[in-house]
This record gives C-alpha cells, sequence and structure tokens, in this order.
C-alpha cells in the first residue's frame, strides 16, 4: 500500500515588494507616520518601531523622523510629560511602574531620568488604589485584604517603603475588633 510522500506546504513567508514598487511607497512613509501620530504621541523610539514593522527601509525611517522632530512633530520630553500625567491621574502608577511604562513607549532613559513621582503624590495615589479596592474586598479577613492590597501596589510599582505606609494607615482606619479576630487566627 503506497501512500506516497508527505509534501509539507511552500512556508508563508510575506511577499517581498520589487524595488519599483518600494520607491513608490517611499513618499507613503510620511502619510503613514504622520497618521500614526495623529492617534496619538509617539516617542522617536516608538514611531521608529511601527515604520520598521510595516517594512519600510531605515534610510527614509531616519529621514523621515528627522522632518518630523525639525517640525517639532515628535519631541519625546514632551511626551513624556503627558505620559506622567496619564500615570499619576488615570493609571495611578508608582515610581517603578511610571519608569517601565515610559521605557516600555521608547522614551530614552536620558529623558526617563529627569521625572520622578514626590512621595507626596505616591502615597495620595495609593490611598485612592486602596480605596476602590477595598470596596470588593470587605467580605474577606483582614489578612487576606491586606495581603491583596500590598499586591496590588506593587504590581502598581509603588515601592515597598510607600506600601507599608499605606497599609499602616489601611490598617489604622479598620474596626480594631477586626484586627483583634485576625491576630487570634
Amino acid at each position: 500500500m503506497n501512500m506516497g510522500t508527505f509534501r509539507l506546504p511552500p512556508p508563508l513567508l510575506p511577499q517581498r515588494k520589487s524595488e519599483r514598487e518600494r520607491m513608490k511607497s517611499a513618499p507613503n512613509i510620511k502619510s503613514y507616520a504622520l497618521r500614526l501620530l495623529s492617534i496619538r504621541d509617539r516617542s522617536e523610539g516608538e514611531l521608529r518601531i511601527k515604520l520598521k514593522d510595516k517594512g519600510y527601509d531605515p534610510t527614509p525611517i531616519d529621514e523621515t523622523i528627522g522632518q518630523l522632530k525639525a517640525v517639532g512633530l515628535i519631541d519625546d520630553q514632551k511626551t513624556a510629560e503627558s505620559i506622567l500625567r496619564y500615570c499619576k491621574e488615570v493609571r495611578r502608577l508608582g515610581e517603578n511602574g511610571f519608569k517601565y511604562y515610559l521605557k516600555k513607549r521608547g522614551i530614552p532613559d536620558e529623558i526617563i531620568g529627569q521625572f520622578t513621582i514626590s512621595a507626596d503624590e505616591q502615597m495620595e495615589n495609593a490611598k485612592i488604589l486602596i480605596g476602590k479596592k477595598e470596596k470588593y474586598l470587605k467580605k474577606l479577613p483582614i489578612k487576606v485584604r491586606i495581603n491583596r492590597l500590598s499586591g496590588q501596589l506593587q504590581r502598581k510599582g509603588y515601592s515597598y517603603e510607600i506600601i507599608q505606609k499605606a497599609i499602616r494607615e489601611y490598617e489604622d482606619l479598620c474596626e480594631p475588633a477586626e484586627l483583634e479576630k485576625a491576630e487570634k487566627r
């Protein structure tokens, strides 16, 4: 019984554009970059990766980014400032979470080093996060609540010191009967 030979299908590789098509699409790189920037602010590194992923050559990418920087459409400093506001007011990230988020968005380390979130702001944001999360944890024992709240703050990038202060303040607000019951266990 001859079953024949098994043949693998041809690999599914992206089709390479001919040189003429690539030259024809070079002006499109600027319109594509402008479209990306119209959606939201992007850092130079983030835009460079997007353009490279789209299949553009490095030389036109460098030229386009240079033109956009000259006009002021790409400014990593302003992008970092807007991200800082977003991280403070919306995501409520701690210092480490904020720096990680900036790095992920392609902001250079020199610019990241210029920004910090004060301990008071972090503490205030940690309290707000605890208040939001605590509503869902009321039925749980106090120890479980504290573990979950500290884990939440840790994942948001808060330092150990800020987490400990925020948890201590949360414990002070809890009813003494709950704390006594937790200590007996």
